[in-house]
């Protein structure tokens, strides 16, 4: 009876040993996918440029390799009861006048879903262009704040001081733009790194060759992004300017990887996928080696991005009430600190809206027509993938879009002073 107690016991700690293994799985380009793309004259050079971004973003995981991360649950329960809100009828503005919430987002943004909780409660969803809720789409920036959350966990474990310099944990950067620079600088975006963009990009084209972005790299020295990172000189004062840049992000996921002593990938799907009851595999894109692309090569679908956001509402914890995102991490992200406000009042974006940029979140100040000024935490993409969080309501928007520009000052005007705002008007408060 001992010795069969002990045998159960040992497949029990072999299957849960395998399932972890099976968790995350490293999957080659869909070949098939490409050649049919290519009939239409999209390919690995350049499915990701933007006049392709509005077919390919739910697609984009198959242009390249990629970690796929299973969920924990594969039946999940329906997370939220519904409580509908009439939103696609309201009405916001583009440069020719009013126009519904509907015209605005498909029509306009080339929006292919949202999902809005509120109070926990399912207020909105739809999903245009024939796209599903089990589609996927390409996060871009929203990876981001992803990669900081698994640092701050990091940190609430004593894994991580963001204090401390960064080539305390990464010392290949020694006698790199980086040696001076800390982990929280890096994480705010104030590293004073100098990077020269590719023409017609937001980004230099060898750090995407590292990452095997657009297919198998062609420079024989970028075949990881740490080849990459070595190069950059400083630029700007470090700590006194917000300078948005991918290299931070990709270095903040390589300290994650060093305290945690597994990859990103493990981490995120330890850390926190499986927590969370997600409804759908996620697909982390990665170059050969299987380095994922920390600063926006996550593919999640718009429902399972809205469960993050009811986690970050609920003070970090899941709908089980266990503690997943460390609470003084949001309070901390929602309180700031004079340093990225001087930072952010220093940076482009300070033009469009008031806030502050901190480990890889933005919060900002979003006033409506009738004067009341909303405070909400958002990850953002460049061509339309936003997460926001009102805490004071208890809101979620959640979306996917794939605007035909990177960054344009237009999109961003309409998703945050017009479409945020006419969406949040309509929430009742948290009080109700």
């Amino acid at each position: 009876m001992k010795k069969r107690l002990i045998n159960t016991l040992i497949g029990i700690v072999i299957s849960t040993q395998i399932a972890s293994v099976n968790a995350v799985e490293f999957k080659p380009v869909d070949t098939e996918f490409v050649s049919q793309a290519a009939a239409f004259a999209v390919t690995q050079d350049n499915w990701d440029q933007a006049a392709n971004a509005a077919v390919t973003f739910p697609h984009a995981y198959r242009f390249t390799r990629h970690m796929a991360i299973a969920p924990a649950n594969s039946n999940p329960v329906e997370p939220w009861r519904e409580a509908p809100i009439e939103l696609l009828s309201l009405k916001a503005n583009d440069l020719d006048g009013p126009h519904s919430l509907e015209v605005l987002l498909r029509d306009r943004l080339k929006n292919h879903s949202m999902v809005v909780l509120n109070n926990g409660k399912l207020a909105h969803q739809h999903f245009f262009n024939d796209y599903g809720p089990e589609q996927t789409h390409l996060q871009m920036s929203v990876t981001k704040s992803f990669t900081s959350i698994l640092a701050a966990i990091s940190v609430a474990e004593g894994k991580l001081d963001m204090s401390r310099p960064i080539v305390s944990y990464l010392p290949e950067l020694i006698d790199s733009g980086f040696e001076d620079t800390t982990v929280q600088e890096v994480a705010d975006m104030r590293s004073g790194i100098g990077v020269k963009f590719t023409q017609g990009k937001l980004w230099d084209d060898r750090m995407t060759e590292a990452q095997d972005w657009n297919g198998n790299s062609k420079y024989p020295n970028m075949r990881s992004i740490m080849d990459y990172a070595k190069t950059l000189d400083n630029h700007r004062p470090i700590g006194k300017v917000y300078d948005y840049l991918d290299i931070n992000t990709e270095l903040l996921g390589k300290v994650v990887e060093k305290v945690q002593g597994k990859p990103l990938a493990e981490v995120f799907a330890a850390k926190l996928w499986h927590k969370i009851d997600v409804e759908t595999p996620a697909r982390w894109m990665a170059n050969r080696n299987g380095e994922v692309v920390a600063s926006g090569g996550l593919n999640i679908t718009t429902r399972d991005l809205a469960r993050v956001g009811q986690v970050i509402i609920n003070g970090g914890k899941n709908m089980a009430g266990e503690q997943v995102i460390p609470t003084a991490f949001i309070e901390s992200l929602m309180q700031g600190n004079d340093k990225v406000r001087h930072a952010w009042r220093h940076g482009k974006e300070s033009k469009l809206a008031k806030g502050w940029y901190q480990d890889q979140f933005r919060v900002l100040y979003l006033p409506n027509s009738q004067g009341k000024t909303y405070k909400v935490l958002a990850m953002v993409g460049i061509h339309g993938q936003i997460l926001v969080m009102d805490l004071e309501s208890q809101t979620v928007i959640a979306m996917n879009s794939g605007f035909g520009d990177m960054e344009p000052p237009r999109m961003a005007l309409m998703i945050f002073k017009q479409i945020i705002p006419a969406i949040l008007d309509a929430m009742p408060s948290h009080s109700d």
